[in-house]
């Protein structure tokens, strides 16, 4: 097999960011079926380049840290498209925005206090992903289709609001578990 195609799960990767400026055009542009598939076709590729790289363990560095980067970037970008061309209330964008940024921010403080973190994402933090993705893809959806009544869509806001909240009060009591351990850790021996 050609050793090339090792790299096809990040190629994917980079793929799916350079979705992310076609989309931001077709949603500012109001070609919001044009958005809706690009969006499908980069969460496709997510899904592709993970099974690629389980699949045939074609894992690499680059991916490890490019991959939850691209869907991170695409993840925001969605939320601030959304919120810029007024199809999403800016507090949602604002709670959306500030738990990633609090997430990545919290990792670079557990990285330097307490080191590095091996663990994967919660369950819980994992739901709440999902459900953002959930509410960007209906919102947008929405916008070709008018199917989901504003109730509905209010109802998941809260819930991807609410999810959010406890999802970073989840990896805060992590952080300080983890701080905890590291003081307990460090103080035997030395008394």
């Amino acid at each position: 097999m050609n050793s090339g195609i090792r790299h096809l799960p990040n190629i994917l990767t980079v793929t799916r960011i350079v979705l992310v400026f076609p989309f931001v055009w077709f949603m500012f542009n109001e070609q919001y079926d044009r958005a809706l598939w690009t969006l499908l076709l980069a969460g496709v590729s997510d899904g592709v380049d993970g099974f690629l790289a389980r699949q045939y363990n074609w894992r690499s560095q680059f991916g490890s840290i490019a991959d939850p980067v691209a869907d991170k970037i695409l993840l925001i970008t969605t939320f601030l498209t959304l919120g810029l061309t007024d199809h999403l209330p800016w507090w949602v964008v604002a709670v959306v925005v500030s738990r990633d940024l609090y997430i990545f921010c919290g990792a670079i403080a557990y990285w330097f206090v307490v080191g590095r973190y091996e663990g994967s994402p919660t369950m819980l933090s994992k739901t709440c992903t999902f459900m953002m993705i959930v509410l960007g893809l209906v919102v947008i959806a929405n916008l070709v289709w008018p199917l989901v009544p504003p109730p509905l869509l209010l109802w998941l806001s809260y819930l991807v609001v609410g999810l959010s909240f406890i999802s970073m009060g989840q990896y805060t009591l992590l952080g300080i578990r983890g701080f905890a351990r590291k003081r307990a850790h460090s103080g035997d021996g030395h008394d």
